[in-house]
C-alpha cells in the first residue's frame, strides 16, 4: 500500500516521463535549430526532475513496490537510447553540413581561378 506523499511522487514520475518521452519524439523531427537547442535544454531540466523523484520514492524505506521500480528502470533505458539515437542523428547531419560546406567552398575556389 502506498502513501499519499508516494502517490504523489509516483505520479508526478508519471507524468515526467511521459513528458520526456513527448521531448524526445519532438527532437527526432526538429531541423529548426533553436527550437532543437530549447528542446535539448527542456529534456534536460525534465530528466534532473525524473531522477530527483526517483530518488526520493527510493530513499522511502516503506516504498516496497519492486515491480513499479522496475517499469522505471525499463522507461529509463528506453529514453536512453531514444536520446542516444537522436544524437547520432544530430552528429549526422552535423558531419553532412560540413561535407556540404567544403564543397560549396571547393567550389567557390574554383569559380574565383577562372
Amino acid at each position: 500500500m502506498t502513501t499519499t506523499e508516494q502517490q504523489v511522487l509516483i505520479d508526478d514520475l508519471d507524468a515526467t516521463g511521459e513528458q520526456c518521452k513527448t521531448v524526445l519524439n519532438r527532437l527526432k523531427s526538429k531541423n529548426d535549430i533553436e527550437e532543437f537547442d530549447e528542446l535539448v535544454l527542456n529534456l534536460q531540466e525534465l530528466v534532473t526532475k525524473r531522477q530527483n523523484l526517483l530518488n526520493a520514492l527510493i530513499a522511502d524505506d516503506s516504498f516496497v513496490q519492486r515491480d513499479y521500480l522496475q517499469r522505471q528502470l525499463e522507461l529509463t533505458l528506453s529514453l536512453e537510447v531514444k536520446a542516444k539515437l537522436v544524437l547520432n542523428s544530430l552528429h549526422s547531419e552535423i558531419h553532412l553540413g560540413k561535407k556540404n560546406q567544403r564543397q560549396v567552398n571547393v567550389y567557390k575556389s574554383i569559380d574565383s581561378d577562372r
